[in-house]
């Protein structure tokens, strides 16, 4: 069975009104898409589905963890997924092509369909969701998650080499607001 059909609504047989579904993703779902960023996880996602005489609403909740590569270190990371938001499915008769049918907030649907797929959406929201920078989170002392060795390997100033630099004799230098940002990455990498 493909996973992707897991993830359908057959709404046309139900009545007018709210109604209530449950998903499960895991690292089956997830290697269904073809994204290298999301090496595999676990969310839930709870669909409520209100079935309106012209259209359907849809309010999605997700929550979960997902592996991710950290940008920093390169390792493997889970971070936390937490989405809310809400899709509409409208209908037509106008023959659409994949790319027409699907905005990211409006979904179209022919009127003789009678199943609607999530899938796509539960996904999407899943990356959305995601931080920018995707990094190990800090311990409790505040300290970085990340692999200190690789760290290191990363490390473009040494110890030694800043310290020379930021000595009396640069003190000049120091007040540059270059030198500032250099010393704000020196802080970040610690």
């Amino acid at each position: 069975m493909n996973v992707i059909r897991k993830y359908d609504i057959a709404y046309k047989g139900l009545g007018e009104g709210r109604h209530e579904f449950g998903f499960e993703t895991d690292d089956e779902f997830f290697s269904a898409f073809a994204n290298p960023e999301i090496l595999g996880g676990h969310a839930t996602a709870k669909v409520i589905l209100e079935k309106l005489p012209a259209s359907l609403r849809l309010e999605f909740t997700i929550r979960g963890e997902i592996a991710v590569e950290c940008d920093r270190c390169l390792e493997e990371c889970r971070l936390p997924v937490d989405y809310r938001g809400e899709l509409t499915v409208k209908f037509t008769d106008e023959p659409l092509s994949e790319g027409e049918r699907y905005d990211g907030e409006v979904m179209w649907l022919g009127h003789g369909e009678g199943v609607l797929n999530v899938a796509q959406y539960i996904y999407e929201s899943i990356v959305l969701s995601l931080p920018y920078q995707q990094v190990h989170p800090e311990d409790e002392e505040g300290r970085s998650g990340c692999n200190p060795e690789m760290l290191e390997k990363f490390r473009i100033v040494t110890e030694e080499e800043f310290e020379r630099l930021t000595g009396p004799e640069e003190q000049a230098m120091v007040d540059n607001p270059e030198w500032e940002k250099l010393r704000k990455l020196k802080e970040g990498m610690e």
